[in-house]
């Protein structure tokens, strides 16, 4: 137990794990500071500056409540003449406690992961790092086993998380069930007559309703809507259990066969929606993951559903964060396509005239949150279609969620999402033409309409002149390069009428202009 005098525990708001893993800290300070620099290097949703700085608020409190002394810097309750960064702020509290040591979780953010090990240079302070509940898998094991693949495969990680773990694993050492992923079986469409989930929401906490009019004024140019009558998100550790509950005994049977489908009837369907909650620390994915493996046992729960969730969890997220922390920097100076357009104010608004792309827009203002398929096969499918720089499209992606992250968001949007670090891990660039999105959907082709009118002719004359501009990316891809003998084989009067819809939308949607960078 540390009892040092001159120890404090920093926790970041991405950092609120359950006290439990503070048990060997009790004797030091601890110091919790919101920050606008945090809050504005991006311009962050609006809700996700709530919900964070929400949950920091009551976390703090639950500290307090069991003996833990904490010094905690509010938005909006700052004094005349109150330190300004975050490296200020602590400065001014290590100087007032005589703090000589560190210690933190890990940070996953690497652009202040670096601030924060300057900072204790220069202020001569030992800084110690813990391993990260956030993961179920140290940081050093996962790069150790990326260091050793020829190419970063998450179907190869996937499989040594698995055998790693302990999960959905058979006494001999196979997977349950026989095959490694039930992927195939997930790719339903709705049933029309089938009965979809309630929202999803919860009332919001005192805190909740003290910040929204601080963020409304303090973050007007943010995007997002925000009020106490739309708020939804859990900010609290007992509101984050009876939410993954929720999920376990309602929705998670039929998360599997549908998790892939695109709805305009329900913002959320089946999915478990705790991606904001893990990425805060109000839930770690051992608990997740034990929980869900409970209920799966307990209620019968399809195979397809428990492995399709599980993969998400202990594969896909951690095969992220270990893309990011080995390759990251690299991915953010990638431009495969050398894609430079910029996006107009549309795409913030849902002026697109593409309903399935205006869905997903209203439905990232109204909550700031859309499930895997709509961010990578509406949104990100769009984009690359669009030529939008990779910087681009990489703030839009973390000012739109609240669960973005550098971590997070960095392998998404350049590697996966726009296949712009040329395949880095992703085998294909993830393109696709309207008849996807009819099939996955409840939308409709339009009838009576052609070109720029009937949104399917924009998305297809934006997909296969995609393909005719990359012939040699889907010449060298033996799952793509067939999509080049269907173009050939295009009758020439549509092949025009479908590309001249696409230059019209891109004439009217995207803007040529000086790259957007990243200035933190």
């Amino acid at each position: 137990m540390v009892r040092e005098a001159h120890t404090a525990l920093v926790v970041l708001g991405n950092q609120l794990f359950p006290r439990s893993h503070l048990a060997n800290l009790r004797g030091a300070e601890v110091f919790m500071a919101e920050d606008e620099g945090l809050c504005t290097y991006v311009r962050h949703h609006k809700q996700k500056l709530v919900f964070f700085l929400a949950a920091m608020r009551h976390y703090a409190e639950g500290l307090r409540r069991v003996g833990f002394r904490v010094h905690y810097e509010a938005l909006g309750r700052e004094p005349k003449g109150a330190p300004g960064s975050y490296e200020d702020k602590l400065a001014a509290f290590v100087e007032r406690q005589r703090v000589r040591r560190l210690v933190m979780f890990e940070v996953e953010d690497s652009f202040f992961e670096r601030r924060l090990v300057d900072f204790a240079r220069r202020q001569r302070l030992e800084l110690q790092f813990m391993a990260s509940p956030m993961f179920l898998t140290a940081r050093p094991v996962t790069d150790l086993f990326l260091s050793r693949q020829r190419k970063p495969l998450m179907a190869s990680f996937y499989r040594w998380q698995r055998r790693n773990l302990d999960v959905l694993i058979t006494s001999a050492g196979a997977p349950v069930g026989g095959r490694w992923s039930f992927d195939q079986d997930n790719r339903k469409s709705l049933p029309p007559q089938l009965a979809l989930p309630a929202p999803l929401r919860v009332s919001p906490t005192e805190h909740v309703r003290e910040l929204i009019p601080l963020v409304n004024q303090r973050f007007a140019q943010h995007p997002g809507e925000l009020s106490e009558g739309t708020w939804w998100l859990p900010v609290t550790r007992p509101e984050a259990l009876s939410w993954l509950q929720r999920f376990l005994e309602e929705r998670f049977p039929r998360f599997g066969d549908y998790e892939d489908a695109l709805s305009s009837r329900s913002p959320t369907l089946f999915h478990a929606v705790i991606s904001p909650l893990l990425n805060a620390g109000l839930l770690t994915p051992a608990e997740v993951v034990e929980e869900s493996l409970a209920a799966a046992q307990r209620n019968g729960v399809p195979l397809n559903a428990v492995e399709g969730f599980v993969r998400q969890v202990i594969g896909w997220r951690e095969f992220v964060r270990a893309v990011y922390h080995r390759h990251g920097a690299w991915e953010m100076a990638q431009n495969h396509f050398h894609h430079e357009r910029q996006l107009t104010p549309a795409w913030t608004e849902a002026r697109t005239g593409i309903p399935p792309l205006d869905d997903v827009i209203r439905k990232a203002q109204r909550m700031g949150w859309a499930h895997h398929i709509e961010r990578l096969m509406v949104l990100g499918n769009l984009m690359t279609l669009c030529e939008i720089e990779p910087h681009a499209a990489y703030r839009y992606f973390m000012e739109m969620f609240v669960d973005s992250s550098d971590w997070v968001m960095v392998p998404n949007v350049f590697g996966m999402a726009l296949f712009a670090d040329g395949g880095l891990f992703a085998t294909k660039p993830y393109v696709c033409g309207s008849n996807y999105l009819l099939r996955m959907s409840d939308y409709e082709r339009p009838t009576g309409l052609r070109g720029p009118h009937n949104w399917c002719d924009v998305v297809d004359g934006l997909y296969w002149r995609f393909v005719d501009k990359q012939k040699e990316t889907f010449a060298n891809n033996p799952r793509l390069k067939v999509q080049l003998q269907n173009l050939a084989g295009m009758p020439g009067e549509r092949k025009t009428m479908l590309f001249e819809a696409a230059e019209a939308f891109l004439a009217r949607y995207t803007r040529l202009a000086a790259p957007v960078r990243r200035a933190v």
